[in-house]
């Protein structure tokens, strides 16, 4: 079941862009998308582990940084 809701302020996108929905995945957690991931290429430097390169799969489709998180570490407002 995936049930979708308006993202809240310092939620990301895979993409690393802010998120305008997140989607909640049973058993696999969320994960945010900003609505511009699929026209635009992500954000390099990647936001969740710094490289200076898009990630790819191995046939070279963009994918998720390994290291997504929804809020990143250090990110979380005060």
């Amino acid at each position: 079941m995936v049930i979708e809701r308006e993202a809240n302020p310092g939620e990301l996108c895979t993409c690393g862009r802010d998120a305008v929905t997140v989607y909640s995945f049973s058993g696999r957690g969320e994960m945010g998308w900003c609505g511009l991931s699929s026209a635009l290429p992500p954000v390099v430097p990647c936001r969740f582990c710094g490289s200076d390169e898009a990630h790819r799969t191995a046939w070279g489709d963009l994918e998720k940084c390994p290291r997504y998180q929804l809020v990143p570490a250090g990110e979380m407002e005060k």
